[in-house]
């Protein structure tokens, strides 16, 4: 296990870009059949989400619109437990289904909350595509509606998530070994 600093803390690695690469075709494949007869309207939260959504999007086609959202909850390692809001593309969304691409669910304040507002200002349907997924946080009824990894309640950085806006562009996905290197 090859071990990374960001910031003073280290980290190990968790899942191989390879596996990922596997569980995104995986998820492809599963999406293309749900969908193929109409895909619905696209929304990447960002900032972690983008790289996972490049690759499981680049083969779909033209057909399909794309567009991002932007909420966040973590200051440094930890959740603020409150969704503060930088941008949601409320006119794409008016009698629509949506499918939210996000790259982690804890315990799921964000996606409850996005599954509100966007029904709220009119989406028929909201469902949600995770690359991680941590079961033993999660605190709503609902899940995700496709999951890739169910993690434990690992820190995790890499394949677009990061640590104090550090560690997105790693190819590996790396979990906090909690201790600091010297």
């Amino acid at each position: 296990m090859k071990n990374i600093e960001i910031d003073g803390l280290c980290f190990g690695t968790l899942i191989s870009k390879e596996e990922i690469s596997k569980k995104v075709k995986f998820l492809y494949d599963t999406l293309l059949i749900n969908y193929k007869k109409k895909w619905p309207l696209c929304l990447v939260v960002l900032n972690g989400a983008a790289v996972f959504a490049n690759e499981l999007l680049q083969n779909i086609g033209s057909e399909v619109e794309i567009s991002s959202l932007k909420v966040y909850s973590y200051k440094g390692l930890n959740s603020t437990n409150k969704i503060t809001v930088d941008y949601i593309p409320y006119n794409l969304i008016k009698n629509r289904n949506i499918l939210l691409i996000e790259d982690i669910v804890d315990s799921g304040l964000t996606l409850d909350f996005l599954k509100s507002e966007l029904i709220n200002h009119g989406a028929n349907r909201v469902e949600c595509v995770t690359l991680l997924f941590k079961p033993s946080k999660y605190q709503y009824e609902i899940k995700p509606n496709y999951i890739g990894f169910n993690i434990g309640d690992e820190f995790v950085v890499g394949y677009g998530m990061d640590f104090n806006e550090k560690g997105r562009s790693l190819k590996n996905i790396y979990k906090n070994t909690i201790h600091k290197i010297n």
